[in-house]
């Protein structure tokens, strides 16, 4: 007799206590810098649009990741040319990916939550490294970063603070240019952490 062997590829599952992953806090402010920028998902051209949350589900397919086109994109094999963000940008990095598989299993929805601020253990890894990542980088980074300034590691992001545009533009100051370009003002709490680094000396901790 013969023996039919089937390989199924099925749907990751959350363990029990996973927590829960914000659309409007954790998942449209990497989509926004990774994807929605000038020249790509920003509306002004033929690509899809990534700007809102109703764009962002046209590519989604709720509690299933591996059937959803953008979890596909930003998975995809970098040396196939088919992984979103393109080179020469940088693509997302796993605790990205991680939290908008996670989004998708938790059934995408419309959601924001309230962010718990530490404004005492104000450090460059802890808390500048990740807001700079969250909504700065997809711009801000591979060979061609926007207006020249890279934003992906401390030595670029110390550079970038000691050029004198950098708190102008995530405070969104008349006469400076508002950053995260198309995307919403800073949360207050990232941009006191973002100041209080700066005038503890912008150490490398």
């Amino acid at each position: 007799f013969s023996v039919l062997l089937f390989s199924c590829k099925h749907e990751p599952q959350l363990a029990p206590a996973t927590p829960e992953v914000c659309f409007d806090n954790q998942v449209l402010p990497v989509i926004q810098s990774g994807c929605a920028k000038s020249g790509c998902h920003d509306g002004n051209g033929e690509q899809q649009a990534l700007n809102t949350y109703d764009d962002i589900m046209r590519m989604i397919t709720a509690g299933k990741p591996i059937q959803s086109k953008l979890y596909k994109v930003i998975t995809a094999n970098p040396h196939l040319g088919s992984i979103m963000p393109p080179k020469p940008n940088q693509p997302l990095n796993s605790a990205q990916i991680d939290n908008i598989e996670i989004w998708i299993l938790q059934g995408a929805g419309h959601t924001s939550c309230t962010v718990e601020c530490d404004t005492v253990n104000v450090t460059f890894s802890g808390s500048i490294q990740p807001i700079n990542d969250t909504y700065c980088k997809g711009c801000h980074s591979g060979s061609s970063p926007s207006g020249g300034i890279a934003l992906t590691d401390y030595t670029s992001i110390k550079a970038a603070v000691e050029g004198g545009r950098y708190v102008g533009a995530i405070e969104q100051l008349a006469g400076y240019k508002a950053m995260p370009k198309g995307g919403s003002k800073l949360p207050e709490c990232n941009i006191y952490q973002i100041n209080k680094w700066i005038k503890q000396g912008m150490p490398n901790n």
